[in-house]
């Protein structure tokens, strides 16, 4: 079956962070309309489909897996389902500016890329220091007044769906982090498929892929716990014994 050329499905992940509604009012006001939203609950600690919404006329589905915890990997089967060409996926405290599905769409099409809200280049002593990874995007050193080339990305992507089947060619190395790298480097690995940050000016929030980046810092966020780092650091390591090449050994 063909793909819906040029449509896009929204994957709205919830999990402990309630910011559902929030959330759906940026999503359905996008200048870039999505075809459809499906709203992803992982686990049952608060319950969002019997909750009133305007969508503005875009259909919304709900996939809820009650109780399982299919951790940060499991919303990545879903695109495989989809019949658009291109999916976006956005964390539980993803909020966008109205024109982030038009910038990362207009990225993805020029460069063939999977687009990321934010994004990491990673350092190539990542292992022996302690912050292996400067940032680009919302939080970065320089704000992204350019498409910027990274080795991953995450917290809202777009990418053509067909691709997230990269990333179930090989068993994860951690369920408990990573997906973003693990997306980012079987796609490389796989299909030669690069990670960007879009242009995101700080003179025009519209652009951006999150206008609420304080959401991520409350007692949910990952990057809070003691093993965060040293697992990344792990899961990087994983990948390029696999034959990945971070931009810094391919400089």
């Amino acid at each position: 079956m063909e793909y819906e050329k040029d449509e896009i499905t929204v994957i709205v992940t919830c999990w402990k962070r309630d910011n559902f509604e929030l959330q759906m009012d940026h999503i359905v006001r996008q200048t870039l309309r999505p075809k459809q939203i499906w709203v992803y609950q992982n686990e049952s600690h608060f319950d969002v489909s019997g909750r009133r919404i305007d969508s503005d006329g875009i259909p919304v589905s709900f996939v809820h897996s009650k109780d399982l915890n299919f951790k940060f990997h499991g919303r990545f089967t879903l695109p495989l389902l989809c019949d658009t060409e291109y999916t976006a996926i956005f964390d539980d405290d993803a909020v966008p500016g109205s024109r982030w599905l038009e910038n990362a769409f207009r990225l993805t099409k020029e460069r063939h890329c999977i687009v990321g809200a934010n994004g990491r280049r990673i350092k190539k002593d990542f292992m022996s220091i302690e912050q292996g990874f400067w940032q680009v995007g919302f939080g970065g050193p320089d704000h992204t007044d350019a498409d910027t080339i990274v080795d991953f990305v995450g917290h809202a992507w777009l990418f053509k769906s067909d691709w997230t089947r990269n990333i179930w060619k090989d068993r994860p190395c951690s369920w408990d982090s990573g997906e973003d790298i693990h997306f980012s480097a079987a796609c490389k690995i796989y299909e030669d498929i690069d990670s960007f940050v879009p242009r995101m000016p700080a003179d025009d929030p519209s652009l951006n892929g999150d206008m609420m980046p304080h959401l991520g810092h409350d007692e949910h966020a990952a990057w809070r716990s003691s093993y965060h780092q040293s697992i990344r650091k792990e899961i990087v390591s994983y990948w390029i014994s696999k034959g990945w090449k971070i931009l810094d050994d391919r400089d």
